[in-house]
């Protein structure tokens, strides 16, 4: 079976939408949030255009006069912290801690580049190697303007990162969120009025797939999308017809892995969190868990004791919120049927809290069929898949046996075999003894492998994908005529095949090579 819904946001319009308006709803109990009107196709080049006009002048201050603007984003988002959690909750159903979470994200990642942007772009220089007389740089410089396709999921932090990545590299950006949180979406655009930045630097259309089609064709100069892997496929095609070049996360399915001398109350306390933070939509969730059959019944029982103070619902005070989705929700208790109808058993959870409701208990699954779409496509809500495994070798095996790759965790109190086994898991990033931890640190790279998509944000890495390198090569020497230009004669041969010995071999051995190659008129 293929699973064609669209996950963590980026889907083309459902089937029946309006296409001039948009009606956001609160997933906690159907009620209206309010209507937006769609933008239009055709206005959305319009709209990159002013968007490269203002960038213009932007990409021509200093790095230093940009981060000393962009500090003042920290104030305007202090301003309007309570309005951003509000909007988050409102949108996405999601307890009003984790909306914090992402304020809290998005604060420590403009800190990250107020530290390093500046000295990001200060040229490098490059050793010249055989061209001793030549002077050698790199420097980045901006590509443009950047489009940014986020999802509902985390729908301020994922809408915010990219856009302040991208601003701080000297970038325009247009942004258009998912069709489900739009409200957060447009505080991107508010903030950075709020902080003065030049009006039309950044921009934020509206709408479903129809909207990201027309944004990924509008002419940008790179598009960061994050959703699912069907949507992302459709966004690398439209991309490709003006080799656009794209930075995809496309969500995973992560596994973790509990060895037989894990510290099982702080790996069962991870791993509920990591499994059922934000009810399971988060695309670094732990998916899949491979215990070691020695600690298997202890482990399980572990994480059945935190499972049962969890408290599921719609209002204020729980741990697991709504799904924000009708669509997810109903693909996860796809999914959860067809594990049972296969031979799963359901030790906890796997129904909804009340049959109105959007809230999925949070699930327990073990006894599952190694082919069971639970255990390899990826789920996206609150379950947990937990498999007993004879040892450390077959978790390694079974976790790398998916298309996917972005995210995994080894829980053990051997920390140097830890990273051992870090290093043999197929994924962009792995936690030993945490999970989902790595994503809260601005300084390193996100992103995935496979089928969870490729480029980075976050870190150094991320400055690199919205920018360009530019080559800078300056001759000291200023004589007549360098030795291997027009025209050649016997010279230039000997000039050319002593350097050649010189670079083949090294050191003062290849200088000597070198230079008895010449005295020899030439001949080896």
């Amino acid at each position: 079976m293929t699973h064609t819904t669209p996950k963590h946001g980026g889907g083309w319009p459902p089937s029946g939408m309006d296409p001039e308006v948009i009606r956001v709803l609160r997933p906690s109990d159907g009620s209206l949030v309010g209507e937006l009107a769609v933008t239009p196709s055709h206005e959305v080049p319009r709209r990159v255009e002013r968007a490269r006009s203002v960038q213009a002048g932007w990409a021509s201050l200093l790095p230093k006069d940009r981060e000393r603007r962009l500090r003042a984003l920290l104030e305007a988002i202090d301003e309007r912290t309570p309005e951003i959690e509000d909007t988050i909750v409102a949108e996405t159903g999601k307890p009003r801690a984790e909306a914090t979470v992402e304020i809290v994200s998005v604060v420590d990642h403009i800190r990250f580049l107020l530290k390093n942007a500046t000295g990001f772009f200060r040229p490098r220089r490059i050793p010249t190697g055989w061209m001793a007389w030549k002077q050698a740089f790199v420097q980045r410089d901006p590509l443009g303007v950047v489009g940014v396709i986020s999802p509902w999921n985390y729908p301020f932090m994922l809408s915010m990162t990219p856009t302040c990545t991208a601003l701080f590299g000297g970038n325009g950006v247009v942004l258009k969120p998912s069709e489900f949180t739009p409200y957060s979406g447009l505080l991107v655009e508010d903030i950075a009025r709020d902080a003065g930045l030049p009006e039309g630097l950044v921009q934020v259309v509206i709408g479903g797939g129809e909207t990201g089609e027309a944004l990924v064709r509008a002419g940008v100069d790179k598009i960061f999308f994050t959703g699912g892997s069907r949507t992302g496929r459709a966004v690398l095609a439209a991309a490709a017809d003006s080799l656009t070049p794209s930075v995809l996360e496309l969500g995973g399915k992560d596994a973790a892995i509990v060895l037989e001398d894990a510290d099982l109350a702080r790996a069962s306390r991870g791993i509920v969190w990591g499994a059922f933070l934000n009810a399971g939509q988060s695309c670094i969730a732990v998916e899949r868990v491979y215990v070691v059959e020695r600690v298997y019944d202890a482990f399980l029982r572990e994480v059945l004791a935190h499972i049962r103070k969890l408290k599921a619902g719609s209002s204020a005070g729980v741990e697991i919120g709504p799904m924000t989705t009708p669509a997810q929700l109903a693909w996860v208790e796809q999914q959860l049927a067809e594990a049972v109808e296969a031979g799963a058993t359901v030790v906890t959870g796997g129904h909804r809290t009340d049959p109105a409701s959007n809230v999925l208990e949070p699930t327990v699954l073990t006894g599952l069929d190694p082919t069971s779409s639970i255990l390899r496509e990826e789920s996206f809500g609150p379950v947990l898949p937990v498999v007993r495994v004879k040892d450390c070798e077959e978790a390694i095996h079974l976790a790398n046996e998916t298309p996917y790759g972005l995210s995994a965790s080894v829980w053990t109190k051997d920390r140097k075999r830890g990273l051992a086994l870090a290093r043999r898991i197929r994924a962009g990033a792995v936690c030993v003894n945490d999970a989902l931890a790595h994503f809260g640190i601005a300084g390193l790279p996100f992103g995935g492998v496979g089928e969870s998509g490729f480029g980075r944000s976050h870190g150094i890495e991320g400055l690199e994908e919205v920018t360009r390198s530019r080559s800078l090569l300056v001759d000291r020497m200023g004589i007549e005529r360098e030795p291997w230009w027009f025209p050649y004669n016997r010279g230039t041969e000997r000039l050319l095949r002593g350097a050649l010995l010189f670079r083949l071999r090294g050191g003062l051995k290849g200088a000597f090579a070198a230079i008895a190659l010449m005295v020899k008129g030439g001949r080896r």
